[in-house]
């Protein structure tokens, strides 16, 4: 697990390229809001929380343990504002 959060609650971001795991998703060219993170020991995963400014709707990134390491975040998100 990731103990630090690469992301700042309430910072507003643009998603640069379409995600899709399970009911969660982003497409390229929306602005969230990030919320929250939390972390399930369970299944393994760590899920951060963003806020889609112009619908409302919240997503969920799940970072996978495993995959933890080949995650880069600048390469799905973009710091706006």
């Amino acid at each position: 697990m990731n103990s630090a959060c690469p992301f700042r609650e309430g910072q507003q971001y643009r998603v640069r390229r379409d995600y899709s795991f399970l009911n969660h998703s982003f497409r390229a060219g929306d602005s969230v809001i990030f919320k929250t993170h939390g972390y399930s020991a369970k299944e393994g995963l760590t899920r951060y929380w963003f806020k889609n400014v112009e619908s409302d709707d919240e997503n969920a990134l799940h970072v996978i343990d495993a995959d933890e390491h080949e995650t880069d975040w600048r390469e799905m998100f973009e710091e706006i504002g």
